[in-house]
This record gives structure tokens, sequence and C-alpha cells, in this order.
């Protein structure tokens, strides 16, 4: 029976983690003999060999109870770092769950009937499961946004809806932190500056791991939780998407390939601070959590001086 397991990234490299420990990848492949494959270096060549190289992790936890493969410590133990590589594009969703459209006071209507709405995040922005989101100079509406992210395994251009699954290595956990100070996130002439809102230092928490594709069978159906400081704000399901992540996939790779080890955040549920006028403070501890992927944990720190 296959025994689920995902891939983090640490400062020395890949890392498998499994039941609550951390191995460095290198090590445990190293004293198994059931691969001939050569080890990846890093996480871009991971990501370019997704596929063989999952195949051959699966043995490997076989090899694990190995003095040699000696894991690095705990999930609590170890700093992860966010699980992508830096050449990766962030691809956002907006708006894109029935419930939190609803709670924004949107008009009802089929919004399933208009495309999707993405926009960039820059690399830039990446913060660790763990690490302190910090907040921008002078932004006091600080928000938080829990997401289910899909991570590209396989090139993607102008693919079909049927398809698309088959091209997501896995899924990893978000935090779009948003700043939400009416004063600065418009533009009278622009409307909405994303890059600002969201494009800021360690606004986008990701990881701590990714859960390989095949352990999530149905992505439209994880349960998707948010705590402040204890405090359940969000709660609901990926069943609320207005766009799955399949049909995020085929519309996005008809704009451009997609590559591997791209992201897409696919939106946030009902709950944001903006919906109830209940903003982060610093030293808030928020936790985002979806079923069967991961467990996203940081804290929010004032701005530097």
């Amino acid at each position: 029976m296959t025994r689920q397991f995902a891939v983090a990234r640490l400062a020395s490299g890949p890392a498998l983690v499994w039941a609550g420990r951390v191995w460095r990848l290198s090590d445990a492949w190293a004293a198994s003999k059931r691969t001939r494959l050569t080890f990846p270096a890093g996480m871009a060549e991971l990501f370019d060999r997704w596929d063989e190289c999952i195949d051959a992790i699966r043995p490997l936890i076989d090899d694990l109870g190995d003095r040699s493969a000696g894991p690095l410590g705990t999930v609590d133990d170890v700093e992860f770092l966010a699980p992508v590589r830096a050449s990766s594009t962030i691809y956002a969703c907006g708006a894109n769950y029935h419930d939190h459209v609803a709670e924004m006071g949107a008009p009802p209507r089929n919004y399933a009937d208009s495309p999707p709405f993405h926009f960039l995040i820059p690399a830039a922005a990446l913060q660790r499961h763990r690490g302190e989101i910090m907040r921008p100079p002078g932004v006091k509406q600080l928000d938080w946004e829990a997401e289910l992210a899909v991570i590209i395994g396989r090139p993607a251009d102008s693919i079909d809806e049927a398809r698309a699954l088959s091209h997501v290595a896995g899924y990893t956990v978000a935090n779009d932190v948003s700043c939400r100070d009416p004063d600065r996130v418009r533009s009278d002439i622009f409307g909405v500056n994303w890059l600002w809102s969201k494009g800021q230092r360690t606004l986008q928490p990701l990881g701590p791991a990714i859960v390989p594709a095949r352990f999530v069978p149905d992505p439209q159906r994880l349960q998707i939780r948010l705590t402040v400081d204890g405090e359940l704000r969000q709660d609901s399901s990926t069943s609320q998407m207005i766009h799955s992540v399949a049909e995020q996939i085929a519309h996005l790779s008809r704009q451009a390939p997609l590559r591997p080890g791209d992201v897409i955040l696919t939106g946030t549920p009902a709950g944001t601070a903006v919906a109830h006028h209940a903003y982060l403070d610093d030293g808030a501890a928020v936790v985002a959590e979806i079923e069967s992927v991961g467990r996203l944990e940081n804290r929010v720190v004032p701005a530097a001086s």
C-alpha cells in the first residue's frame, strides 16, 4: 500500500516529508538500492523530472529505517523554504469562490459564465512556512486569504480542461496576504493596484511542502480553513470554487505556456478580513490548513523601521 508523502525544499536541497519526519532526499536516495536514477540536484531539476522522481521516491519510504538515511528532524524542527523554484511564475485567481463573492456583496448571477480572472505575483513576495509576514510600511488593513496552491509538473501549452489535471505536480497551501488600505490600493486611472496590494515582500507564504497530485484524487473536495490567534475565520470547501482547478489550468495555458514549477493560487473562500472589517494585528498567528495537503503557519510582525 502506497503511503502518502510530500516533497519539501530546505536550504540543503529537496527533502522528503513522511509520518511527521523530514529526511534529506539525497540521503534517502543514496541509502536505497531501489533506484538507479541519478538524484535531482535541486528543486528545478526535480520539477523538470517530476514524474520519474516521484515514482522513484515512493519505494524509498520502505528504506527509511536505515540509520544512514536518518531523519533531519520532525516537521516542527526543520526550517522549510517555499517549495518552488526561484524562476517560478505565480498566477493568482481573484473572486473565485461562490461564498466569498456573496459575502463581498456582489450581485447574484452566474459568474461561471465569465472567464477566470488571474493576476501575477512576483516570486520575490514568497515566504516560507513559519516565516514572518512583515507588515508593509504604512499599511493598517492587512488581510488573509487561505488558498489551495497548484504546482505545475508538466509543460502545459494550450491544453484542454479534460487533460489539465495530468499536468499538475502536486498541491500545497498558500496565504495570499493582502493590503486593503483604500487610499493606497486603488489608482484613479488604472483601478486596483494588484502589485502593491499583494506583491510586496513576505506577503505570499507558501508551503510547507508539496503533496504529489496522486495523493489528492479530487482537488475540488477539500476542506479549507484559516485561524487567526486560534479563532476560526475561514471554513469552507474547494467545492465552492467558481472555476475549478482544471478550468484555471486550461484557461491560463491558452494565454501562455505553463512550465514545471509554476504556481496557481486558486482563490479564497468566505471569511476574509475585508468582508468583516477585522484586520490582522502585529503579532497575530495565522494558520491556513487544507485537508490532505498541509498546514501553513505564519506570524505578522511590524513594518521594518
